[in-house]
């Protein structure tokens, strides 16, 4: 609000991906969150012993 046009810009820009408005750290962290719920499914899957 109170910075300059190109600060602002540098600041929101810095983790987008080019034209998507994708920040990268919302990917890692929505990668991390599959990541922990397939693995919680894979606990509750019975498994063969022996």
């Amino acid at each position: 609000m109170y910075h300059s046009t190109p600060v602002l810009a540098a600041a929101g820009g810095a983790g987008t991906l080019a034209l998507t408005g994708v920040d990268l750290f919302w990917i890692v962290l929505a990668g991390f969150a599959l990541l922990g719920a397939g693995m919680a499914i894979l606990r509750l899957i019975p498994r063969r012993h022996g």
